[in-house]
């Protein structure tokens, strides 16, 4: 085994006399690695069951588990074994299982005997997620990580430990210069770091001081979650954004329902050919289909497949136009749909360089939400460009 250094602010984490910890802050405060490293230790130091949650995660490689899985590569760590979904002590029995706590209130409840929670990205968490998970980690002596860095003032897991308290919590606030006491900060990420710093304090703030946003910043926001579409919905429209290697593609369902909209996820993935997501979109109730319009190759092939679809009208000002006729419409979300929630949370106005909110949405977890727009957006009744002609001798 290579040597495992574990910055000194953490030590308090190998300790057992707190039941939950904060452990938050900004960019490069080495929180999640070094929470790692301290949970497989204490793995190899006796038989321990470390279930890693994160509120959103669909598969796997949502999870922690590649980042624990690398470092048992990296260290050398001959004593575990890494399986498809669980990783495994082959000496003690120690054991690593990894859960989504978005709707899956049951399977969360079901899992006995944890030792200890790590639950990353934290600042995601809902209160009801809250409210299921720790009386889940019931067993005695039992305890709970928290990883985050600060996303809004309402954060309900640092109004929790932090704002509020809670018995037995211990708090680490780490930032970047933890990071380059340790030497632990590449070049490229000090210099992306002074350069925030000197040109974008706004941002130099929240990135790597961990502030939170300001709630005025959420550009949407009284969404309902419900639990199904009623029957009575009536299926309309399916927004489309495209992805492909960096990027998922996003198909949204849109319901017209008792006044107002019901969104429904149908497709948030990666590496999709145009044949792939016609096929989708073939598979599920036909409905017209509004696609990103700078795509237009790829809506002409996906056409030619035998899908309904059309391109979102563009021009100056649409994305503010789409989000204010998106802002004025009344919005529920099913609970299965967990990306175009967790992207409703996080979807932010920009600020400046002085940290004032500016009217134009930040270019991040917006693929659903562009998806949603396109869709939304053909409902918008159309402009008569004759109502702001100037009246005219002999115009009709």
């Amino acid at each position: 085994m290579k040597e495992m250094i574990i910055p000194i602010e953490y030590k308090r984490l190998f300790d057992t006399d707190w039941r939950e910890a904060a452990v938050y802050g900004g960019r490069y405060s080495l929180k999640s690695h070094t929470i790692a490293r301290v949970l497989l230790i204490r793995a190899r130091q006796k038989k321990t069951r470390v279930a890693c949650f994160r509120e959103f995660q669909n598969s796997i490689a949502d999870s922690s588990y590649q980042l624990l899985a690398d470092l048992i590569k990296q260290y050398e760590l001959t004593d575990f074994i890494v399986t498809n979904n669980s990783i495994v002590n082959t000496l003690n029995g120690s054991d690593f299982i990894f859960k989504g706590l978005w709707n899956n209130e049951q399977s969360i409840k079901s899992i006995e005997g944890i030792d200890i929670a790590w639950v990353e990205e934290a600042q995601t968490v809902s209160e009801k997620s809250l409210e299921v998970l720790t009386p889940t980690v019931r067993k005695d002596g039992s305890q709970i990580i928290y990883t985050y860095n600060r996303l809004l003032e309402e954060d309900p897991v640092h109004k929790r430990l932090v704002l509020e308290g809670r018995p037995n919590t211990l708090i680490i606030n780490v930032n970047y210069d933890i990071a380059l006491k340790y030497g632990m900060m590449p070049d490229v990420i000090r210099l992306e770091m002074e350069d925030d710093k000197a040109k974008r304090p706004g941002l130099y703030k929240h990135k790597w001081l961990g502030e939170p946003h300001n709630l005025e910043r959420r550009i949407y926001k009284d969404w309902d979650i419900i639990d199904t579409i009623p029957h009575e919905a009536r299926l309309e429209r399916y927004g489309l954004d495209f992805g492909y290697t960096n990027d998922p593609t996003s198909i949204v369902a849109i319901y017209k329902y008792n006044g107002g909209f019901i969104l429904d996820e149908i497709c948030y993935q990666k590496g999709l050919s145009n044949k792939q997501i016609a096929d989708i979109l073939k598979s599920i109730d036909r409905a017209l289909v509004i696609a990103d319009s700078s795509e237009p190759k790829s809506i002409d092939e996906i056409k030619l497949y035998g899908v309904n679809v059309l391109p979102s009208i563009k021009g100056q000002g649409s994305i503010n136009k789409g989000i204010q006729y998106v802002q004025d419409q009344r919005i529920s979300v099913t609970k299965r749909s967990y990306n175009i929630l967790k992207e409703y949370r996080s979807y932010l106005w920009m600020e400046d360089k002085e940290g004032k909110i500016i009217n134009t949405a930040e270019d991040a977890f917006n693929h659903s939400m562009d998806a949603i727009r396109y869709g939304l957006d053909s409902y918008k009744p159309p402009v008569n460009i004759f109502n702001n002609l100037p009246n005219k001798k002999g115009f009709i």
